[in-house]
């Protein structure tokens, strides 16, 4: 039945055609052993149907044939044709028992140009209703890409004169495109760029090595402008694919149904070289570093390319690409902040990195802004990057140099720095030494400017109250034990550098000295040597006369030398014995405290020894404490290793994730454990873990 037609089979109308209807069909229109059977697709009136309502749930089976289905398979067949071959709820069996007429009709029979249009359209239509199904999308595909080979190898004219669509390549090679590169190496014309690029992006991926990537899928304009600037300079007059005499294009059909074979002749020419057999090494070279360098453009774009006009993504582009318009602005905002350290909300930052809505405040998008500010130029505190916290409310931005597009390292003697920064700063700040502390770190450990910006802006943000022994000792875990002794040295000499040393400064002190093993005792004795090397200048003699002019009587003595310490320090040790005798006061105020504390120390050790598991990580469930003690043994795990462990516990590891960090942004409003392959522990946060000793 033509297209339009309407035909009744059954007390079913079938309103518009394109199906086979009558007696008998071969199902070989060219022979062979099958010619006796009829084809699968032929609806056959004196075949039985049964009555009453269909049931639209009967499987077909793979290869059906309307001859060997059932009576009720029948009567669901023909109410799914008279009712507008649609119905997607169906099983696939249905439509592709339909798709065989269509596909002989197109294949063994010879329609009209006005008749193939229609069925072609058919086809078109179809896929859009089950495009769900793969095997029918491929098979559909086969069926189009045939047809219009078969056009192509009668019209060469056309194919010389066609250009590839890059926007709208699918995932196989077009006929078009076969024919065309066939005739360009057969003849030894060389790819201009559009050609080439929408070969390299069709091949089959077994042949290449080139597996679809986010860089091809997600960053498809964005690889193809790329594509297109370094093949120019690579290939200026065009790739050359060079023929393979052994080398045949195959252009017979693999059809749906199980009985129909076909195959196109080319006319005027013996021989047609395949593309996929020919060598495409320098393209895919090519193609690999373009994949490579938009992976991170590609990781930020999204699935929907919803982020890909964001600054963040913008910056992730090769530079061969130009600066955007979002990059542009983005630096012309930085440059009005205000110099030499801008406070700038992280609710104003994160939306122009990120864009509208996007969380900003996790470690992972701290570092990722981390990055793309030194893209422009710029440095930013608190920075996880750099071993600082998590960003809190605000954050201190800075430029960092003319060095643009990549983070600036630090060394080791800003990570001293810092650490120094950390235990005494604070006491720093409330004598208004915040400066000279940095001046002095700056000099002693000759800290780049880059550097000393860093630590200006984490003094900066360095809150009113010490830290803690219990977030120091977690901190002092990673300094070598050989230079232990030379930090907390450094530390006190710096300490009495920069000016006043009131009993803040000093409790600042003792605490970081507690926290690398060492007593107070060691302390004051660093305080005393340095004492030694000068006197107070109030305590020296009064000089009356000096020898030079003395005429006579007796010579008073010269003044002692002012000796300097190897480290230039002058300590004022009346003004450290006024604190230590206040702090004597206090420990005897304190000490009837002690003692009945330490009264009952005996009493409640054996019941703390045994409740130290139960109550470490307290409001975690026993089995997400377990693990985590597992956990923060080492500060990162490889994704296979934690999730090893998690199973040996008996819990899914994404659940159990989920739940520790759920309880770490209760207990310390932060995330404790950055997810990725490596995972990454924030082990400062262990220290002030409800339960964690100190």
């Amino acid at each position: 039945m033509l297209p339009g037609e309407k035909v009744t089979i059954h007390g079913f109308e079938i309103a518009d055609g394109m199906v086979y209807v009558g007696n008998f069909l071969t199902a070989a229109p060219d022979g062979g052993w099958n010619t006796d059977t009829p084809a699968p697709c032929l609806i056959r009136p004196s075949l039985k149907v049964a009555s009453g309502a269909p049931q639209t749930n009967l499987d077909l089976g793979y290869w059906p044939s309307y001859t060997d289905i059932t009576p009720n398979q029948r009567l669901a067949y023909l109410h799914w044709l008279a009712s507008g071959k649609s119905d997607t709820s169906y099983p696939m069996g249905y439509p592709f028992l339909y798709f065989y007429g269509l596909e002989r009709r197109l294949i063994a029979d010879s329609p009209s140009i006005d008749e193939e249009v229609l069925l072609v359209a058919e086809v078109e239509r179809l896929r859009e209703l089950f495009g769900h199904n793969g095997s029918f999308v491929n098979y559909s595909t086969e069926l189009l890409n045939f047809i219009a080979m078969k056009h192509a190898v009668t019209d060469i004219p056309t194919v010389e004169a066609w250009k590839p669509d890059l926007a709208a390549l699918g995932n196989h090679m077009s006929p078009l495109l076969q024919v065309k590169l066939g005739l360009h190496a057969l003849r030894g014309m060389p790819l201009d760029v559009d050609l080439a690029i929408a070969s390299i992006l069709s091949l089959p991926p077994h042949l290449t090595g080139l597996w679809p990537r986010i860089a091809t899928t997600r960053a498809r304009p964005e690889f193809i402008e790329l594509m297109r600037h370094r093949f120019n300079q690579k290939f200026p007059h065009g790739f050359r694919l060079r023929d393979k005499k052994e080398s045949r294009l195959d252009l017979s059909y693999r059809s749906a149904s199980q009985y129909l074979h076909s195959s196109i002749k080319f006319e005027g020419i013996d021989r047609l070289p395949d593309p996929a057999q020919l060598t495409w090494t320098k393209m895919i070279k090519l193609c690999e570093g373009a994949r490579e360098d938009l992976s991170a453009f590609a990781k930020v774009v999204g699935k929907e390319r919803e982020r890909a006009d964001s600054m963040a993504a913008a910056l992730m582009l090769p530079a061969e690409l130009g600066e955007r318009e979002t990059v542009r602005s983005f630096r012309a905002w930085l440059d009005d902040l205000p110099q030499p350290l801008a406070d700038v909300p992280l609710e104003e930052l994160g939306p122009r990195c990120f864009g509208s809505g996007k969380a900003a405040s996790g470690l992972r998008q701290a570092r990722d802004m981390s990055a793309m500010l030194a893209r422009v130029g710029y440095g930013m505190e608190p920075d996880p990057t750099y071993g600082g916290t998590k960003p809190g409310e605000n954050i201190i931005l800075f430029r960092i140099g003319d060095a643009q597009g990549q983070l600036t390292p630090v060394g080791a003697d800003f990570r001293t720095a810092a650490l120094i920064m950390t235990a005494i700063g604070p006491a720093a700040k409330a004598l208004t030494l915040g400066q000279k502390l940095v001046d002095a770190l700056t000099t002693r450990l000759q800290l780049t400017p880059h550097e000393t910006k860093r630590l200006t802006a984490r003094l900066r943000l360095l809150p009113e109250r010490l830290p803690t022994l219990g977030r120091l000792k977690t901190i002092v875990e990673s300094v070598e034990p050989e230079q232990r002794t030379t930090i907390v040295s450094l530390t006190a000499s710096v300490a009495v550098t920069i000016g006043e040393t009131d009993q803040g400064m000093m409790v600042a002190l003792e605490r970081l000295y507690e926290a690398f093993g060492l007593g107070r005792r060691e302390l004051y004795t660093v305080l005393h040597q340095g004492a030694a090397a000068t006197t107070s200048c109030a305590s020296e003699p009064i000089v009356v006369e000096d020898d030079k002019s003395r005429r006579g009587g007796h010579r008073i003595p010269a003044p002692p030398s002012k000796v300097k310490s190897q480290d230039g320090i002058v300590i004022d040790m009346g003004k450290v014995g006024v604190i230590l005798r206040e702090t004597k006061k206090v420990d005897a105020i304190l000490a009837p405290i002690y003692e009945d504390e330490a009264s009952k120390i005996s009493i409640s050790v054996a019941v703390a020894s045994t409740l130290e598991q139960k109550t470490k990580f307290v409001g975690l469930g026993p089995e997400q404490a377990r693990l985590l003690e597992d956990l923060v043994n080492q500060p990162e795990w490889t994704r296979s290793g934690f999730e090893a462990k998690a199973r040996e516990l008996g819990l899914m590891p994404n659940g159990a994730l989920e739940v520790i960090n759920e309880w770490a942004y209760d207990t310390f409003d932060e995330e404790l454990i950055e997810d990725g392959d490596p995972l990454i522990i924030n082990m400062a946060l262990l220290a002030d873990a409800p339960g964690a000793s100190s």
